[in-house]
Protein backbone atom coordinates (compact mmCIF):
# COMPACT_ATOMS: atom_id res chain seq x y z
CA UNK A 1 0.00 0.00 0.00
CA UNK A 2 3.08 2.46 0.85
CA UNK A 3 4.41 1.56 -2.05
CA UNK A 4 0.99 2.21 -4.54
CA UNK A 5 0.99 5.54 -2.93
CA UNK A 6 4.39 6.55 -3.17
CA UNK A 7 3.70 5.84 -7.10
CA UNK A 8 0.50 7.81 -7.37
CA UNK A 9 2.13 10.82 -5.66
CA UNK A 10 4.99 10.79 -8.51
CA UNK A 11 2.58 10.69 -10.97
CA UNK A 12 0.74 13.54 -9.90
CA UNK A 13 3.56 15.29 -9.55
CA UNK A 14 4.79 14.51 -13.49
CA UNK A 15 0.94 15.72 -13.91
CA UNK A 16 1.56 18.76 -12.50
CA UNK A 17 5.03 19.64 -14.29
CA UNK A 18 3.67 18.82 -17.53
CA UNK A 19 0.84 21.48 -16.84
CA UNK A 20 3.04 23.42 -15.78
CA UNK A 21 5.31 23.77 -19.26
CA UNK A 22 2.31 23.71 -20.90
CA UNK A 23 0.90 27.40 -19.46
CA UNK A 24 4.48 28.44 -19.60
CA UNK A 25 4.68 27.69 -23.32
CA UNK A 26 1.37 28.99 -23.74
CA UNK A 27 1.83 32.55 -21.97
CA UNK A 28 5.03 32.91 -23.50
CA UNK A 29 3.10 33.15 -27.08
CA UNK A 30 0.74 35.99 -25.46
CA UNK A 31 3.44 37.74 -24.62
CA UNK A 32 4.39 40.28 -27.37
CA UNK A 33 7.76 40.54 -28.57
CA UNK A 34 9.70 43.64 -27.97
CA UNK A 35 10.76 44.62 -31.39
CA UNK A 36 14.21 45.39 -32.60
CA UNK A 37 15.08 49.09 -32.82
CA UNK A 38 15.82 50.02 -36.12
CA UNK A 39 18.82 52.07 -36.01
CA UNK A 40 18.66 54.01 -39.25
CA UNK A 41 15.46 55.09 -38.57
CA UNK A 42 16.55 56.65 -35.19
CA UNK A 43 19.70 57.75 -36.73
CA UNK A 44 17.79 59.57 -39.89
CA UNK A 45 15.79 60.98 -37.08
CA UNK A 46 18.48 62.34 -35.28
CA UNK A 47 19.98 64.01 -37.94
CA UNK A 48 16.43 65.46 -38.63
CA UNK A 49 16.02 66.93 -35.24
CA UNK A 50 19.40 68.39 -35.16
CA UNK A 51 18.30 71.32 -37.70
CA UNK A 52 16.36 74.12 -36.87
CA UNK A 53 13.27 74.47 -39.18
CA UNK A 54 14.17 77.62 -41.45
CA UNK A 55 12.28 80.80 -41.43
CA UNK A 56 11.86 83.87 -42.95
CA UNK A 57 13.80 85.24 -39.94
CA UNK A 58 16.41 82.67 -39.20
CA UNK A 59 17.62 81.38 -42.35
CA UNK A 60 19.84 84.14 -43.70
CA UNK A 61 22.03 83.69 -39.83
CA UNK A 62 21.56 79.94 -40.37
CA UNK A 63 22.98 79.67 -44.47
CA UNK A 64 26.06 82.10 -43.58
CA UNK A 65 26.90 79.98 -41.11
CA UNK A 66 26.38 76.90 -43.17
CA UNK A 67 28.22 78.54 -45.87
CA UNK A 68 31.40 79.16 -44.24
CA UNK A 69 31.94 75.43 -43.94
CA UNK A 70 30.61 74.30 -47.60
CA UNK A 71 32.11 75.95 -50.36
CA UNK A 72 33.58 75.19 -53.78
CA UNK A 73 31.19 71.67 -54.54
CA UNK A 74 29.54 71.38 -57.80
CA UNK A 75 26.29 69.68 -58.65
CA UNK A 76 25.49 67.02 -60.74
CA UNK A 77 22.03 66.87 -61.62
CA UNK A 78 20.86 63.16 -63.49
CA UNK A 79 17.85 62.92 -65.16
CA UNK A 80 16.36 60.24 -67.88
CA UNK A 81 17.88 61.82 -70.66
CA UNK A 82 21.69 62.45 -68.73
CA UNK A 83 23.31 64.22 -66.54
CA UNK A 84 23.86 67.91 -66.32
CA UNK A 85 26.67 69.88 -64.23
CA UNK A 86 26.25 73.18 -62.44
CA UNK A 87 28.88 74.96 -61.24
CA UNK A 88 27.51 77.22 -57.82
CA UNK A 89 28.43 80.34 -57.56
CA UNK A 90 29.98 81.25 -53.72
CA UNK A 91 29.84 84.78 -54.44
CA UNK A 92 26.45 84.37 -54.20
CA UNK A 93 26.57 83.06 -50.77
CA UNK A 94 22.87 83.04 -49.45
CA UNK A 95 21.42 81.03 -52.52
CA UNK A 96 24.59 78.92 -52.47
CA UNK A 97 24.67 77.55 -49.41
CA UNK A 98 20.63 76.96 -49.61
CA UNK A 99 21.47 74.51 -53.05
CA UNK A 100 23.75 73.11 -51.42
CA UNK A 101 22.18 72.75 -48.01
CA UNK A 102 18.91 71.20 -49.88
CA UNK A 103 21.33 68.58 -51.41
CA UNK A 104 22.91 67.43 -48.61
CA UNK A 105 19.44 67.62 -46.62
CA UNK A 106 18.23 64.84 -49.56
CA UNK A 107 15.71 66.96 -51.02
CA UNK A 108 16.44 66.73 -54.15
CA UNK A 109 16.72 62.87 -54.24
CA UNK A 110 14.52 62.86 -56.30
CA UNK A 111 12.49 65.39 -57.20
CA UNK A 112 11.02 66.99 -60.34
CA UNK A 113 11.42 69.53 -63.02
CA UNK A 114 7.73 71.18 -62.83
CA UNK A 115 7.39 73.39 -65.53
CA UNK A 116 8.81 73.35 -69.32
CA UNK A 117 9.00 75.96 -71.73
CA UNK A 118 11.05 76.10 -74.88
CA UNK A 119 13.34 78.79 -75.52
CA UNK A 120 12.75 80.05 -71.65
CA UNK A 121 13.73 77.34 -68.78
CA UNK A 122 12.99 74.23 -67.14
CA UNK A 123 11.88 74.91 -63.67
CA UNK A 124 12.18 72.15 -60.64
CA UNK A 125 12.34 71.52 -57.23
CA UNK A 126 8.61 72.78 -56.18
CA UNK A 127 7.06 69.28 -56.80
CA UNK A 128 3.85 68.19 -54.74
CA UNK A 129 4.51 64.84 -54.08
CA UNK A 130 3.62 63.50 -50.73
CA UNK A 131 7.61 63.29 -49.77
CA UNK A 132 8.39 66.86 -51.29
CA UNK A 133 5.99 68.62 -48.69
CA UNK A 134 7.51 66.91 -46.16
CA UNK A 135 10.38 67.54 -46.41
CA UNK A 136 9.74 71.08 -47.27
CA UNK A 137 7.96 71.08 -43.65
CA UNK A 138 10.71 69.59 -42.24
CA UNK A 139 13.56 71.63 -43.67
CA UNK A 140 11.58 74.65 -43.09
CA UNK A 141 9.06 77.26 -45.81
CA UNK A 142 11.53 79.98 -46.06
CA UNK A 143 12.59 82.76 -48.93
CA UNK A 144 15.57 84.37 -49.18
CA UNK A 145 16.79 87.63 -49.72
CA UNK A 146 17.62 88.78 -53.42
CA UNK A 147 21.66 89.12 -53.96
CA UNK A 148 21.65 89.99 -57.70
CA UNK A 149 25.18 90.40 -59.04
CA UNK A 150 25.76 92.62 -62.07
CA UNK A 151 28.22 89.90 -63.11
CA UNK A 152 25.58 87.24 -63.34
CA UNK A 153 22.88 87.46 -66.20
CA UNK A 154 20.57 84.97 -67.62
CA UNK A 155 22.36 83.84 -70.55
CA UNK A 156 21.79 80.44 -71.69
CA UNK A 157 22.65 78.06 -69.19
CA UNK A 158 22.17 80.59 -65.97
CA UNK A 159 20.70 78.79 -63.02
CA UNK A 160 18.62 80.97 -60.97
CA UNK A 161 16.09 80.86 -58.15
CA UNK A 162 11.82 81.28 -58.52
CA UNK A 163 10.33 83.66 -56.60
CA UNK A 164 6.23 84.78 -56.28
CA UNK A 165 5.44 87.64 -57.91
CA UNK A 166 2.79 88.63 -55.61
CA UNK A 167 3.42 90.32 -52.50
CA UNK A 168 6.57 90.63 -52.52
CA UNK A 169 8.24 93.70 -53.05
CA UNK A 170 11.86 93.14 -52.29
CA UNK A 171 12.05 90.35 -54.93
CA UNK A 172 12.38 87.31 -52.11
CA UNK A 173 13.63 84.38 -53.98
CA UNK A 174 12.19 80.69 -53.43
CA UNK A 175 13.95 78.27 -51.40
CA UNK A 176 13.50 75.48 -53.16
CA UNK A 177 12.43 75.64 -56.72
CA UNK A 178 15.30 76.49 -59.35
CA UNK A 179 15.35 77.34 -63.00
CA UNK A 180 17.89 76.61 -65.89
CA UNK A 181 17.98 79.07 -68.21
CA UNK A 182 17.03 77.67 -72.44
CA UNK A 183 16.90 80.94 -73.96
CA UNK A 184 16.55 82.71 -77.21
CA UNK A 185 18.51 84.54 -79.19
CA UNK A 186 18.67 88.33 -78.33
CA UNK A 187 18.94 91.63 -80.12
CA UNK A 188 20.54 94.40 -79.27
CA UNK A 189 17.25 96.79 -79.42
CA UNK A 190 16.14 94.40 -77.13
CA UNK A 191 19.10 94.93 -74.39
CA UNK A 192 19.03 98.22 -74.85
CA UNK A 193 15.38 99.02 -73.99
CA UNK A 194 15.99 96.73 -70.83
CA UNK A 195 19.02 98.90 -69.81
CA UNK A 196 17.04 102.01 -69.84
CA UNK A 197 14.07 100.36 -68.65
CA UNK A 198 16.21 98.95 -65.50
CA UNK A 199 18.94 101.45 -64.96
CA UNK A 200 21.72 99.03 -65.62
CA UNK A 201 24.63 98.57 -68.41
CA UNK A 202 25.56 95.48 -69.83
CA UNK A 203 29.42 94.85 -70.30
CA UNK A 204 30.03 94.69 -73.77
CA UNK A 205 31.49 90.66 -73.03
CA UNK A 206 27.56 90.08 -71.57
CA UNK A 207 26.12 91.62 -74.40
CA UNK A 208 28.03 89.08 -77.45
CA UNK A 209 26.80 86.63 -74.99
CA UNK A 210 23.66 87.27 -75.27
CA UNK A 211 23.78 87.75 -79.09
CA UNK A 212 25.47 84.31 -79.34
CA UNK A 213 24.19 82.13 -76.99
CA UNK A 214 20.49 83.83 -76.23
CA UNK A 215 19.30 84.01 -72.90
CA UNK A 216 16.43 85.82 -70.87
CA UNK A 217 17.41 89.20 -70.31
CA UNK A 218 13.79 90.57 -68.84
CA UNK A 219 14.83 87.89 -65.92
CA UNK A 220 17.57 90.14 -65.18
CA UNK A 221 17.68 91.57 -61.46
CA UNK A 222 14.25 89.97 -60.89
CA UNK A 223 15.33 86.70 -60.10
CA UNK A 224 18.96 85.61 -57.86
CA UNK A 225 21.76 83.91 -60.72
CA UNK A 226 23.20 81.65 -58.47
CA UNK A 227 25.44 79.09 -60.99
CA UNK A 228 25.60 78.06 -64.32
CA UNK A 229 25.48 75.01 -66.54
CA UNK A 230 28.67 73.86 -67.61
CA UNK A 231 28.20 70.14 -68.95
CA UNK A 232 25.46 68.36 -70.12
CA UNK A 233 24.09 71.41 -72.78
CA UNK A 234 21.81 68.72 -74.72
CA UNK A 235 20.67 67.17 -71.93
CA UNK A 236 18.93 70.67 -71.10
CA UNK A 237 17.32 71.11 -75.34
CA UNK A 238 15.71 67.69 -74.66
CA UNK A 239 14.15 67.99 -71.53
CA UNK A 240 13.00 71.86 -73.03
CA UNK A 241 11.48 70.15 -75.95
CA UNK A 242 9.01 67.71 -73.95
CA UNK A 243 5.26 67.92 -74.17
CA UNK A 244 3.64 69.77 -71.56
CA UNK A 245 -0.53 70.65 -70.98
CA UNK A 246 -1.60 73.84 -71.14
CA UNK A 247 0.18 75.51 -68.07
CA UNK A 248 3.83 74.18 -68.85
CA UNK A 249 3.60 71.22 -66.98
CA UNK A 250 5.47 68.30 -68.52
CA UNK A 251 3.08 65.48 -69.49
CA UNK A 252 5.52 62.73 -68.14
CA UNK A 253 7.02 62.66 -65.51
CA UNK A 254 10.66 64.29 -65.29
CA UNK A 255 12.43 63.08 -62.30
CA UNK A 256 15.64 64.56 -61.48
CA UNK A 257 18.03 63.52 -58.66
CA UNK A 258 20.84 66.08 -57.25
CA UNK A 259 24.15 65.13 -55.93
CA UNK A 260 27.21 66.88 -54.72
CA UNK A 261 30.63 66.65 -56.38
CA UNK A 262 33.66 67.88 -55.50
Amino acid sequence: MPKLLFLLMIGTLAIGCLESVSVSDKMAEIVPKTPAVDGAAVAAKAEILSYPPLTDANCEAFLTEWHVEHQGSWMEVETKFGTMTLEVFDDVPLHAANFRYKVERGYYWPSEFVRVVPEFVVQGGNSEDPRAQEMRWLIGKHTLPSEFDDRYRHVRGAVAMGRSYSGNPFKRSASYDFYIVVGRKVSAVELQQIEREKGFTYTEVQKQRYYAEGGTPHLDNEHTVFGRLVDGWEVLDQLSQVQTDESDWPLQRLEMQVSAVN
